[in-house]
């Protein structure tokens, strides 16, 4: 059985809020929890490795979309650049979730 999003999952912030006294951008740590949270949500983690793989591969797919978008001229460079930094903070969050060793 497929578990719906809650309410309050079906608007979500582009990213984390970054820590205090940063340069404004969240951790690889803070991004990882807020990519836990949306899954645990769900019923799932990113420390099961069949979940984390499957995440990865659906936030590298949507990297090459907004390559895509670029090349077709529906995002800006700029928007791009934003949107596919997101893409590679999805792909390696797994990676500083939990005992995983590449991210301690």
């Amino acid at each position: 059985m497929i578990r719906q999003p809650s309410p309050e999952a079906a608007v979500i912030p582009l990213r984390p809020v970054a820590s205090a006294g940063g340069d404004g951008r969240p951790t690889d740590l803070q991004v990882a929890a807020w990519w836990e949270k949306i899954f645990g949500d769900m019923g799932r983690t990113l420390t099961d490795p069949a979940t984390a793989e499957a995440h990865r591969i659906t936030a590298a797919g949507f990297g090459l979309l907004i390559d895509g978008a670029r090349a077709a001229g529906v995002l800006s460079d700029s928007q791009a650049t934003y949107l596919s930094g997101l893409a590679v903070e999805a792909v390696r969050a797994p990676d500083f979730v939990g005992d995983s060793p590449s991210g301690r």
